[in-house]
């Protein structure tokens, strides 16, 4: 059982963990901006998506590929709003997990987040809140150029966070990342409950 007492440093991904993941009327409502039938709306939204939190093309070349796959284009006040929506669609922060965040930094360990994010979204959560300032070090993938699961990113995360990965313990929903923080001996809990994960490491 991994236990908070048995690691120096904590590492947390951001959609599904930190926030809520959207709601289904979150995609309806972007779907509805798109023009756009829900199924096709969001299988494109997710197909396109890595190379966005690459930061690899632009928000409005990402809506663009998004609009083709229904055999659409965007004019740039609806990608406008389709990013506006997007980010806030990101942004239903659950509180109970930066709560523990505090308490571990009160508790002297080191934090980081490490999150496949576009530039549009990262930038937004700079400017209009403090959340990334809770943080010993972030990874954000547009800045890094990588996502996870590939090694580049984990390493560029325990470089930032100046510990070993035997040292840290990480947090995400999405078993492929957590395999591939697993490769680097980075040890992981897939994050499938906030209330059972917090009961798990605080036993």
């Amino acid at each position: 059982m991994a236990l908070v007492s048995d690691y120096s440093g904590f590492i947390f991904d951001y959609g599904g963990v930190l926030v809520h993941h959207q709601t289904d009327a979150d995609q309806e409502r972007m779907a509805g901006i798109a023009g756009l039938p829900r199924p096709v709306f969001t299988e494109a939204y997710w197909a396109e998506r890595i190379e966005y939190d690459r930061d690899h093309i632009s928000g409005f070349d990402y809506w663009q590929k998004v609009a083709q796959r229904g055999n659409r284009s965007f004019s740039r006040e609806v990608v406008d709003q389709l990013i506006e929506y997007d980010n806030l669609s990101w942004m239903q922060f659950d509180q109970a997990m930066w709560d523990w965040i505090a308490q571990l930094r009160s508790a002297g360990k080191r934090i980081a987040m490490l999150s496949n994010m576009p530039r549009d979204l990262g930038e937004a959560l700079k400017a209009r809140t403090d959340k990334l300032n809770q943080f010993d070090h972030v990874t954000l993938s547009y800045e890094v150029r990588a996502a996870k699961p590939e090694a580049a990113i984990y390493e560029h995360c325990l470089n930032g966070l100046e510990l070993s990965p035997e040292e840290t313990l990480f947090f995400d929903d999405r078993v492929e990342n957590v395999q591939g923080a697993e490769l680097l001996g980075i040890r992981t809990i897939q994050f499938t409950s906030r209330d059972e994960v917090l009961l798990r490491v605080r036993a």
